[in-house]
């Protein structure tokens, strides 16, 4: 990856909709070599999906942090990931046998139904278990959301 591949992460970041024309005539490449950079980035695995946030009016954000025990790690993973229906994210951290989750809804009914089942699935591979509603959500990066444009 060198300086020009950098600069289009740095476009794209905050605006994938960019089209290959305005990437080339910002970089002074022509809109063929654009797109066969980001083609190129996307066959790495530099970049690895794109998303649309669609803010709801309403909308719940939950995090629940999960410390499972050594054999249920996997297991209680398998089956965060299996249940996307309302969970946005899920990250390990350097933690030992620490899962992050961040889930939404518009329906806090729907949420605490989840944040039970999954309590009931994994409960025995769950060392530790805490859930929050967050109050604001001042930036993310991923959904496109800057405190500055509120």
């Amino acid at each position: 990856m060198d300086g020009t591949d950098k600069k289009i992460l740095d476009m794209i970041e905050y605006d994938a909709r960019l089209s290959y024309q305005a990437i080339g005539d910002e970089l002074g490449i022509s809109r063929v070599a654009a797109k066969k950079r980001i083609d190129k980035l996307e066959r790495t695995g530099v970049i690895r999906q794109y998303n649309t946030y669609v803010k709801h009016e309403g909308e719940i954000t939950v995090m629940i942090d999960i410390i499972t025990s050594p054999d249920g790690f996997d297991k209680v993973l398998e089956y965060l990931c299996t249940r996307t229906m309302y969970i946005k994210q899920i990250c390990t951290t350097l933690d030992e046998y620490h899962i992050h989750v961040v889930a939404a809804s518009d329906s806090p009914d729907d949420l605490l139904y989840m944040v039970k089942i999954i309590r009931k699935a994994c409960g025995k591979d769950i060392e530790k278990y805490h859930c929050t509603q967050v109050r604001e959500i001042i930036k993310d990066v991923y959904g496109g959301i800057d405190y500055e444009e509120k």
